[in-house]
């Protein structure tokens, strides 16, 4: 367990990640944006038949869910990239 506070909240939230947490592979995404909600897909492109691809998972967001989303995905590829340029440096 871990605690993690969220910049726009002063509470804690205790986050338990299970031992058999699934990994799940992407090569596609889809966004789409309604007036209440943000609905992404993901799926794979077909090996076999290429120009093909199946959507296997679909998560809905709230809009605010979304754009805390986008903030720590931003964050994190920000610092990955520092850390690569360090790297590279090196």
């Amino acid at each position: 367990m871990s605690d993690t506070t969220n910049e726009n909240e002063s509470s804690n939230i205790q986050i338990h990640i299970p031992p058999d947490l699934e990994y799940l592979y992407r090569d596609i995404s889809n966004v789409f944006v309604g007036p209440s909600d943000v609905v992404i897909e993901f799926g794979n492109l077909h090996r076999s038949a290429p120009g093909h691809a199946s959507i296997a998972n679909r998560v809905v967001l709230s809009i605010a869910g979304a754009y805390q989303l986008q903030h720590n995905l931003n964050k994190a590829l920000s610092e990955a990239q520092q850390m690569m340029q360090k790297k590279s440096a090196t």
